[in-house]
């Protein structure tokens, strides 16, 4: 299990341009759009960096220290900031709301919690829960490397790891997942188990994916989410996430499959290999041994990774890996049962719930803010999912939410997952109140004309009021 440490882990902001760019917002969940022939509500914010609030100053409280004993607010009073929220001008008539009693599963806020809408990359939450719910936190992903000597071949299995090192992994000493395993490794230990490929004629490298029936792309992802490097095909096998250079929002290796193999084509010309020129694909051969294994960073602290940085690629691969481990086809339909699935598993409600990526990328998904809460509920009574809030992101200190809260009551007490699209902003999460009750909560709004600020502001002025909440009945 992932220990959290709380530092001021920030994304940092990026100003995205060209045509289109508002749309593609929800990649990581930075970038504000005001693409709108109407004016918007109340003048956004500048754009800038967020700024790191003192971890001294925020201080978290995980769910073992929340009492079940705690005063329960009034359900009249959150329905009622409910209703204030979807009244306010910053948002309109298409904001849902749904809060719940943690404790108790009592419904205190509904505005329309069982209307279904687009969720953007809030639907990433139940990406993470269904799929750790089904295979478990410590789950990690192995990638493989075979040797055969006859031909002289040498296969870089896909496990589903895309967050490999180039060079030595981290082992869990590193920030976060990305980089638990690496490249080096794997060579280093096909060096010792099979020395004589570093001697005779040439090796030729090979990369199999055929886990990973694809279609990598999902057809519902936009083009430009690859074209500006928001995503990255969904091989089942990359380093660090396919990018190509060393920013968070680098292009993509258009093949992350083959660009991993070229990285092992490397490490083990370094090692005194000599390698065929060119990487190729296909399947290990049935009379190759496996010779070296590495494995990804346990399940729980990859979802931390993908529920801080809202990572549209992870968050893919993990649906897919949960399909392949579940006995489904590993596309993005197989992937959506295994999901749907693994979330009635726990005894979330899925129905009417309609998925079509892992990500949130696709305007089809549908889901309501009590498929959220309910996520959430069920998820903490739940033994594999039990520690969800190590998972997300805390409000004034981490990933998405790292820049909000700032000097509010919710900086620390808050945990949640943000979604923005092009019309689409959502909020996911739990707070605790003044009082020390844990209430799970969940605001989409669709549909609307302007961009994600004046929104986001009205969605974080509701769960302050919850966080400052001394409101027993």
């Amino acid at each position: 299990m992932r220990s959290k440490v709380l530092a001021g882990i920030l994304v940092p902001a990026a100003v995205i341009g060209g045509a289109g760019a508002y749309a593609v917002a929800d990649a990581y969940d930075v970038a504000p759009g005001w693409i709108t022939a109407d004016p918007v509500p109340v003048a956004p914010a500048p754009f800038l960096s967020p700024l790191p609030v003192a971890a001294a100053t925020v201080a978290a409280s995980p769910v073992s220290l929340v009492s079940a004993d705690a005063p329960r607010p009034s359900a009249d009073y959150v329905q009622s900031l409910a209703e204030a929220v979807r009244a306010d001008s910053r948002t309109g008539p298409s904001t849902n709301v749904s809060v719940v009693d943690v404790a108790t599963g009592e419904v205190l806020a509904d505005v329309d919690a069982d209307d279904v809408q687009v969720p953007a990359s809030s639907a990433k939450l139940l990406t993470a829960v269904s799929a750790i719910a089904d295979l478990g936190p410590d789950y990690r992903m192995t990638t493989t490397v075979t040797w055969e000597p006859a031909g002289r071949v040498v296969t870089l299995v896909a496990g589903g790891d895309m967050m490999l090192a180039a060079e030595e992994g981290h082992g869990g000493a590193g920030a976060d997942a990305n980089g638990h395993a690496g490249i080096a490794d794997l060579a280093d230990a096909v060096a010792l188990a099979a020395p004589e490929l570093l001697t005779g004629g040439p090796v030729t490298i090979a990369v199999d994916d055929t886990a990973f029936e694809g279609p990598a792309v999902n057809p519902d992802w936009p083009q430009y989410a690859l074209d500006n490097g928001y995503v990255a095909g969904a091989t089942g096998l990359a380093v660090d996430v396919a990018r190509t250079g060393d920013d968070q929002y680098s292009q993509r290796y258009p093949d992350p499959s083959i660009a991993a193999g070229d990285h092992l084509a490397t490490a083990l010309s370094e090692r005194g290999a000599t390698i065929a020129e060119g990487v190729t694909r296909s399947p290990s051969p049935s009379t190759a041994s496996a010779v070296a294994s590495v494995q990804s960073a346990p399940l729980s602290d990859v979802a931390h990774l993908l529920l801080r940085d809202s990572d549209n690629t992870i968050a893919e691969v993990v649906a897919r890996v949960h399909a392949l481990e579940t006995g489904r086809p590993t596309t993005p339909a197989g992937a959506a049962q295994a999901t749907v699935a693994g979330l009635d598993g726990i005894g979330a409600p899925v129905g009417g719930l309609v998925l079509y990526d892992g990500a949130g990328f696709s305007e089809r998904n549908r889901v309501s803010p009590e498929h959220l809460t309910g996520a959430i509920t069920a998820a903490l009574a739940a033994e594999p999912t039990q520690d969800l809030l190590d998972w997300l992101p805390v409000g004034g200190l981490e990933g998405t939410v790292g820049s909000r809260y700032a000097d509010t009551s919710a900086a620390g007490v808050l945990r949640a997952k943000t979604g923005s699209l092009t019309g689409v902003t959502a909020l996911a999460g739990t707070v605790q109140t003044a009082d020390g009750r844990l209430l799970a909560f969940a605001i989409l709004a669709d549909g609307m004309p302007y961009g994600p600020v004046a929104p986001r502001v009205a969605f974080d002025e509701m769960v302050t009021a919850l966080a400052d909440c001394g409101c027993e009945p």
